[in-house]
């Protein structure tokens, strides 16, 4: 090991110099090869919907597909309004709410042949005007539009309106609020619901719903289903049919809410209405302006705070300039990487970027140190880069490590966003160390920062210590004097901490990552307040049969369990709608329309023209709630805004009442299969994935970091003695998180792998200067003083540079990652006491002293 070490060291010290000889072929290759890489940082993608957050073969993913293929997607857009005049039942709102209907619908008329348009996302319309009412008229159903073009024109016309929405089972809270102050607009689009070419044969196949204009009757629907041979071969959907769906961007969702914006901001309708919209697209254009937004003011703000501190350090124009264009360098290698790759990221970008600069900026200024440092002892330029680059390459390139196997172990998070950022930091982070031991040489030759002006204002200043300095030398034998107590203190503190770490929890919510302060937040709380909320479920009923939703038995469990819902959680959930609805709904108006036949016919003949009729009057309803060949069924939950935590709760319960409603009909359905699906039950599983996920990347960056440092430093006691204080960070974010209650979600499962990677490296910096000093007087208090001293200086430069960095993130309208930059300075400020105060307290009180064997490695 020794031998290797030393072969780096060597190895390192030559780069320089061979660099020199090749500079000419270095730049030609480096011009080149950036040029190629920036060509694709245009085709960055970012992707925050919830299916990105999971595996292509991953079931609770498939589930969602097998939905969409049949019913059509569920990123709809809910417009809510407020009546200026205080009731959306006036002439007043209704005219405007036709006037916005008609304008969704009727945009086209207003194109050239072959125009496309934002608005052509939109599959349906659903307001009060036009929602389907049911009548009987000599003995079959039709389906009107419930207003249509006849608006009430007297109090008295109104008020009968206001009465019959409010007798119908299915438009309150939907479609008005119980006050009336307040209707809903609901717009269904494809957003992620589109079948991929040549998929479209499968889609039909597998009884996904047709165009308004192939209207089949049930025999004809039963073709598009799977055959009865292949049920009985027990095929089931997933084996046989999973339509791919092209993938929408982020920036398709902006000209979209932006089209939807300039019909809603016409004077005719703002001066009547006020507009609440709320729904992942508006949610994905919200997302995607202030990613860019606020990329661009992290990078610069990030850029300004960097050149200032680099100033104050070197009062140098080139060792401000060759740093950050490494750092931007570094930055769009990695992005123009990701684009290349084709692999869609989250706002999880924005951290790879600022941890590049990060790290780009230490590596640099450890380089820039040293050579400075050799250039103030009389060596010349070509000496002082070997000298340097023979001490600090090794320490750079073992600090590169350690923090890339920290980002590195998120690759066995089962979450895809954790995947992609932490293979794409961990390529940002050796970016940076690979520019600054190969190209900053280069570019100290064309310009160094050193100069005869500049040493003789340095000689002046000799015996004039940094106030980092004078600091440390007031504490520099505080570990020596008393050890055991200055234990005892962190580990008093890290049990503290560790009881609050225990009580933290997991919890992710897409609507509550964002600040509260901000009108999109406000909006999402009016909406649960005084409507139906946006939230949703889906429960896919698959009976395996022909006609098995024909079955009063099937229909009877459903409607038990949308009961058991709608009772139990009633404060969450606001409706459940399913086949269960409309054939009561239907059954009670064939009959005259009393109250006591809004009920499920319990002869299977019966049962069966009541759907026919349905059918008949209103197909398009029809299949949104069933397949053609009335195989598979869904129930849709409408609920109030929920955390994954809530959600998990909430779920756990419904699937254990469905298992217990379901279990007696798998005597006639043998296959039968009751999947919960929709966008809750992808956060919960996400939550899921989260808890262990944590333990997982924690624990395995933990075992391989130290097997690392075990086997640099060659012994096992220095390497226990290195690992414990890089723990104690991590306890300590977790600790303040568990106590002050705030969650762990996908932001913050960031902070532990990227804090042990960072935090490792000052321990490095730290120990490596210790084993110097051991060699160099034999000395443990004189070691641990000239560490504290020398090591210590660096070590606050960069923590404090990290850490306030970091703290830019505040400033972020992201609740997620603004948790994340607050809590990594924490972290990062709370590993320099640890590494300052701790680790030396461990090495006397473990007497950690290199073996002769090891004290000759520089």
């Amino acid at each position: 090991m020794n031998e290797l070490l030393n072969t780096i060291n060597h190895f390192f010290e030559q780069v320089p110099d061979r660099l020199r000889q090749h500079r000419l072929v270095g730049w030609l290759v480096f011009i080149v090869l950036t040029g190629l890489v920036a060509s694709s940082v245009g085709r960055l993608q970012i992707d925050m919907s919830m299916e990105a957050f999971f595996q292509e073969d991953e079931p609770a993913k498939q589930a969602y597909d097998r939905f969409k293929s049949l019913f059509g997607g569920d990123e709809n857009v809910y417009i809510v309004y407020k009546a200026k005049d205080g009731d959306i039942f006036s002439a007043t709102s209704l005219q405007a709410l036709q006037g916005i209907q008609e304008d969704l619908l009727n945009y086209r008329l207003y194109l050239k042949p072959g125009q496309s348009s934002p608005l052509d996302h939109v599959t349906d319309v659903k307001t009060l005007i036009n929602v389907k009412y049911m009548e009987a008229k000599e003995g079959t159903l039709l389906s009107r539009d419930f207003i249509g073009n006849q608006l009430p024109q007297t109090d008295k016309e109104k008020e009968r309106l206001r009465q019959q929405a409010l007798a119908h089972p299915d438009y309150p809270l939907l479609y008005f609020s119980n006050n009336s102050q307040y209707g809903g607009i609901l717009i269904k689009t494809d957003f992620n619901a589109v079948v991929e070419e040549g998929e479209e044969n499968l889609n039909n196949k597998s009884g996904a719903s047709l165009d308004e204009e192939e209207l089949l009757d049930d025999e004809e629907d039963a073709s598009f289903e799977l055959s009865d041979d292949n049920l009985e071969q027990g095929l089931s959907f997933e084996e046989e049919f999973l339509p791919k769906f092209k993938k929408a961007e982020m920036q398709d969702y902006a000209p979209f809410v932006q089209a939807l914006d300039n019909i809603l901001s016409k004077p005719e309708y703002t001066n009547v209405l006020e507009f609440y919209p709320v729904g992942n697209p508006i949610l994905m254009a919200f997302f995607n302006d202030i990613i860019m937004t606020e990329m661009s003011l992290i990078i610069i703000g990030s850029l300004v705070l960097v050149t200032g501190i680099l100033w104050l350090l070197f009062r140098s124009f080139s060792a401000v300039i060759w740093p950050v264009l490494i750092v931007i360098l570094s930055i769009v290698w990695v992005i123009g990487l990701i684009g290349w790759s084709g692999i869609a990221m989250t706002q999880m970008v924005q951290i790879i970027v600022f941890l590049v600069l990060a790290v780009g900026i230490a590596d640099a200024v450890h380089i820039l140190s040293g050579y400075l440092f050799f250039r103030n002892q009389n060596q010349d330029h070509e000496t002082a880069l070997r000298s340097v680059f023979k001490k600090s390459g090794l320490a750079c390139f073992l600090t590169s490590v350690t923090t890339s196997i920290g980002l590195l172990a998120l690759i066995f998070v089962p979450i895809v966003p954790l995947q992609t950022f932490g293979m794409f930091a961990a390529v940002g982070v050796f970016s940076a160390f690979v520019f600054t031991v190969f190209l900053l040489p280069l570019m100290l030759d064309l310009w160094s920062p050193f100069s005869k002006k500049r040493a003789q204002r340095i000689a002046t200043l000799q015996g004039k210590d940094h106030i980092i300095q004078k600091i440390l030398k007031k504490f520099d034998s505080l570990s020596l004097r008393y050890p055991v107590p200055v234990i005892g203190v962190f580990f008093l503190t890290g049990g503290i901490l560790l009881y609050g770490a225990l009580q933290i929890r997991v919890d992710s919510n897409i609507v509550e990552i964002i600040k509260e302060t901000t009108p999109i937040r406000k909006t999402y709380d009016l909406v649960d307040r005084f409507m139906g909320g946006v939230g949703n479920m889906e429960i896919l009923v698959d009976t395996q049969r022909i006609d098995g939703l024909k079955d009063p038995l099937v229909l009877n469990a459903m409607e038990d369990l949308q009961n058991y819902i709608e009772a139990k959680h009633q404060k969450i959930v606001a409706k459940t709608s399913s086949l269960v609805n409309v054939t009561k709904d239907s059954f009670k108006t064939l009959n005259e329309g009393r109250e006591e036949m809004y009920i499920i016919p319990q002869d299977p003949h019966i049962l069966e023209q009541t759907l026919f009729l349905f059918n008949n009057a209103n197909p398009k309803d029809r299949r949104q709630l069933v397949s053609d060949n009335y195989r598979m069924g869904r129930i849709g939950i409408n609920l109030k805004n929920l955390g994954s935590q809530q959600g998990m709760v909430f779920i756990s319960d419904v699937q254990s009442h469905m298992d217990e409603l379901f279990a007696p009909l798998r005597t006639t359905y043998p296959n039968l299969e009751v999947t919960i699906t929709g966008q809750l039950s992808l956060m919960a599983m996400m939550a899921e994935y989260i808890s262990w996920s944590q333990i997982k990347s924690f624990g395995l960056a933990l075992v391989v970091i130290s097997l690392l440092l075990l086997v640099v430093f060659g012994s096992k006691r220095i390497g226990l003695v290195a690992v414990l204080p890089n723990i104690f960070p991590v306890i300590t974010i977790f600790g303040i998180m568990g106590y002050l209650d705030i969650p762990l979600d996908v932001d913050t499962l960031l902070i532990a792998p990227i804090t042990i990677g960072i935090a490792v490296d000052d321990t490095i910096h730290f120990l490596t200067h210790y084993r110097l000093e051991m060699q160099k007087h034999g000395d443990m208090q004189k070691a641990i003083i000239h560490a504290f001293r020398e090591a210590g200086q660096a070590i606050a430069f960069t923590s404090l540079i990290l850490s306030i960095g970091f703290l830019i993130f505040i400033f972020s309208i992201h609740q997620g990652l603004s948790n994340f930059g607050i809590f990594s300075a924490i972290a990062i400020m709370t590993a320099l006491l640890a590494d300052l105060f701790l680790l030396p307290s461990m090495c006397v009180v473990f007497n950690a002293q290199f073996s002769q064997e090891n004290r000759h490695l520089t």
